[in-house]
């Protein structure tokens, strides 16, 4: 190589990786923005707070079930669970150590275009799915909030509170009576 190509090509490495860290920096704040804006706004709850569930783009009467990591079906027995459980079925779908994950089930409509599956990288929480989950890691439920399987868009909760075995522990519920 002669000395004028091996200015040039010092030149571009030295541009390079000059340009490294602001390439860093470009792909951070892409995949901040491509996550799932339901993901992005329960990474952002503080703990020991019950927030309304946002509505995104979701038509009223649409229903959310989470499922935690390993959890490949949902276990309650109603017609929803029993929908839900039959398409995660026919998805082959298998609950992982890294993964949790939202079941949106569109209202008034039937078959597996009515239903949607959100699957999410485990972030700074811990999504819990049941009572008895909660009660295991320590934090009570706050008056006024239902924790259940499966939650309206326009009426849901969100509960983000600290656990003892997480830092912040998320539920899904509804406004109690």
């Amino acid at each position: 190589m002669t000395a004028p190509y091996r200015a040039i090509s010092l030149l571009i490495l030295a541009v390079l990786g000059g340009c490294m860290e602001d390439a860093g920096q470009v792909v951070e704040r892409y995949m901040e923005q491509s996550r799932h804006p339901l993901d992005r706004y329960l990474s952002q709850l503080g703990a020991d707070t019950v927030s309304p569930l946002p509505r995104f783009d979701w038509p009223a009467g649409t229903l959310l079930c989470p499922t935690t990591p390993y959890q490949s079906s949902l276990h309650s027995r109603t017609p929803v669970a029993t929908r839900v459980n039959a398409f995660l079925k026919r998805k082959e779908f298998r609950g992982d150590e890294g993964h949790w994950s939202v079941v949106v089930v569109a209202p008034l409509s039937s078959g597996d275009g009515a239903i949607e599956h959100l699957i999410f990288k485990r972030g700074n929480y811990a999504v819990f799915t049941s009572p008895e989950m909660l009660g295991r890691d320590g934090p009570t439920l706050p008056a006024g909030f239902v924790q259940q399987e499966c939650v309206p868009v326009e009426t849901g909760r969100v509960l983000a509170a600290r656990g003892r075995l997480y830092p912040k522990i998320v539920a899904f519920g509804v406004a109690g009576q």
